[in-house]
């Protein structure tokens, strides 16, 4: 198997609700360029938490339940 490196990536993912992925889609949308949007999230207690303390660090972040 070859594998060749890339500048960038694009594109989208349709996945379930699921609490783990919640907190990594904070976390990579986060580190992202551009507008990151995110479907499904599960707004338990902690995965709010997560948000939280990703708007403390000056990520802007809209929530448009």
């Amino acid at each position: 198997m070859k594998l060749k490196t890339t500048s960038c990536l694009r594109g989208e993912v349709t996945i379930p609700g699921d609490k783990s992925i919640s907190h990594r889609s904070i976390m990579f949308g986060s580190i992202s360029k551009g507008i990151t949007e995110i479907h499904n999230f599960l707004e338990g207690a902690d995965c709010l938490s997560t948000i939280s303390c990703f708007r403390n660090m000056g990520i802007d972040i809209e929530n448009d339940l």
